[in-house]
């Protein structure tokens, strides 16, 4: 019965830091400075230098006018920045929608 308890106990405790290995973030730290949302790719870069990688894609968007009720869809260019700080520190990947950060997601350790 305790060892049944003592396991429950370890895998409820592996499963909270799996849940929380990939969490959403408003900054990243850099030597060059601190990245928040809403910086632009210029800005980050700045600070960070080059991401180890990067991806790019579309995203249909629906567009409200705010005159009145008309919507339109658009595509916006998605940008995923994987930035890389070594083995004793976490990476990030930052998503950018034309062109300026839109999410910041703390990652595992990097390599």
């Amino acid at each position: 019965m305790k060892k049944a308890a003592n396991l429950i106990a370890a895998l409820s405790a592996v499963a909270m830091l799996s849940a929380t290995a990939y969490a959403d973030s408003d900054t990243m730290r850099c030597k060059g400075g601190i990245v928040s949302v809403g910086d632009s790719a210029g800005e980050v870069l700045a600070k960070c230098g080059q991401p180890a990688t990067t991806t790019q894609s579309s995203k249909k968007v629906l567009q409200k006018d705010q005159a009145g009720p008309t919507r339109s869809i658009t595509n916006i260019i998605v940008d995923n920045w994987i930035f890389n700080f070594g083995r004793n520190e976490f990476q990030y990947q930052l998503e950018l929608q034309d062109g300026r950060v839109s999410r910041i997601q703390s990652l595992d350790y990097g390599y």
